[in-house]
């Protein structure tokens, strides 16, 4: 378990990372001094500490009681870990980093946030460790959805707190982390889209500027909801595609964006895992996958152009370079899924399938230890586990999800690990492969490729059994 930190009566900043804190009103100077936001909890403000006034942020504190956000050291040690080890590693790659610092003092002031902190640090610790979800991890779990529950039947909210949706982000956050065979997030995305809803058309209605946490969170929702829906049987759940749009315009109204996975892209993803649901398509269908080709088409490597290149003052950025190769990563597994929904028909052998497969290797081949080991980018390797021709392709996966396993601890990772194993025992028995010595009328009659079952509803569960 962590170290306790070192000031007991400090900022929250100062406390997250483990640094003395001179208790400065209304910044401490260590927060001043390396440009930092100086977070106090509504109980511990220096102003009321300080003086015998009450706290001009009493009137901004909820009406329903809560403890202290510290009330044990393993729960502040707890705390502790989610905020200076998770919460850097759950942003999505180009997220502002102080971006973040807006989730604590939300965690202080409601128990179900804070609980919600509590279950998935309890979580990838255990983990971590190698052993099941404790029970106290549900238990946390538990709290903050009965907790939550109670504040909505009681209307204590009118549905676009950040509070709120953030809670609901967490929850899905919990599901996506824990390892079992099945994820069950889908609920919570469903009850995060709706609360997003609410916000997008609040701020229209009132001409509010979005701030960065509603971008971060908003681009959080898109992101889970864009990289889950394929793995799941209950897609069709989800809100339709006005939504989608209408909150990516709320995040990104242009092209450029600073996170790796742009919500754009991430809406066009959402898009066309509906359409893979949906086969054989109607017209309208055929239509809106046109749409949907054209507008993947800025994302893919033969498209970019040196225009599109962000670049320093300094001249070559190269952490800009990595996040374009990202976004890559992800259109042209979209692509590859795309193709496979407007053509039923199609095999994994076709051309222009493994023409996007070898753009896709070569990418996480050049990419040794940089930007693409951590569980952002499990998403990718569902759709290469089902559409590479030669076991050493296969094998090259299975041991980078053993990599992103060991450096996450992350759910998805072994879920998909565990259909990509599923695929190469099958691929094997079955003569598969590129190659293969076996005689391919010896495999199962009538077993079918696995590119074909991207197309099923249940086609995780068909896997895996």
């Amino acid at each position: 378990m962590p170290a306790r930190w070192r000031t007991k009566s400090g900022c929250l900043t100062c406390r997250m990372r483990r640094k003395k804190c001179d208790e400065g009103s209304p910044n401490c100077q260590s927060c001043c001094r390396n440009g930092l936001t100086c977070i106090w909890s509504p109980q511990e403000t220096p102003v009321g500490r300080h003086c015998n006034a009450p706290s001009t942020l009493n009137n901004h504190t909820p009406t329903l009681k809560y403890p202290s956000p510290f009330d044990s050291p393993s729960r502040e040690s707890l705390f502790q870990y989610f905020a200076s080890t998770m919460i850097p590693q759950l942003l999505i790659p180009g997220t502002p980093l102080d971006t973040g610092n807006e989730l604590i003092p939300l965690a202080a002031q409601y128990p179900c946030v804070r609980d919600s902190f509590l279950a998935c640090a309890t979580l990838f610790l255990s983990q971590s460790s190698g052993v099941p979800a404790p029970p106290q991890a549900l238990t946390y779990y538990s709290d903050a959805l009965r907790y939550t529950r109670r504040m909505i039947e009681e209307s204590r909210v009118n549905g676009t707190e950040d509070w709120l949706l953030l809670q609901a982000l967490l929850l899905c956050i919990f599901e996506r982390a824990q390892s079992g065979p099945y994820c069950e997030a889908m609920s919570h995305l469903l009850g995060a889209s709706r609360i997003m809803a609410l916000k997008v058309r609040s701020s229209a209605d009132q001409l509010t500027r979005t701030s960065p946490f509603q971008q971060m969170c908003a681009a959080s929702l898109l992101y889970h909801a864009a990289t889950t829906a394929l793995l799941s049987p209950d897609i069709s759940r989800l809100p339709e595609g006005t939504t989608w749009k209408q909150l990516q315009q709320f995040i990104e109204p242009s092209y450029t964006s600073l996170f790796a996975i742009p919500p754009t892209l991430c809406r066009l993803i959402l898009e066309i895992s509906r359409l893979a649901r949906r086969t054989p398509l109607n017209d309208h269908d055929k239509q809106l996958a046109s749409s949907l080709r054209d507008q993947l088409q800025p994302y893919l490597p033969l498209h970019l152009t040196p225009d599109e290149t962000i670049c320093s003052e300094e001249g070559h950025d190269h952490e800009a370079e990595e996040i374009k190769k990202a976004a890559q990563l992800y259109a042209l597994s979209a692509d590859i899924l795309l193709l496979k929904a407007t053509n039923p028909e199609l095999t994994a052998k076709d051309n222009r399938v493994q023409t996007q497969v070898k753009q896709i290797m070569k990418v996480l081949q050049s990419d040794v230890q940089g930007l693409f080991w951590n569980q952002h980018y499990s998403w990718p390797f569902a759709i290469l586990g089902c559409v590479v021709q030669r076991e050493t392709e296969m094998l090259f996966l299975l041991g980078r999800l053993e990599k992103l396993w060991e450096r996450s601890h992350w759910g998805d990772i072994q879920r998909t690990a565990n259909f990509c194993r599923a695929i190469l025992d099958s691929r094997r028995q079955n003569a598969q492969f590129a190659g293969s010595l076996r005689d391919p009328k010896s495999g199962a009659p009538g077993c079918p490729e696995p590119f074909d079952m991207l197309l099923y509803p249940d086609w995780l569960l068909q896997l895996t059994g």
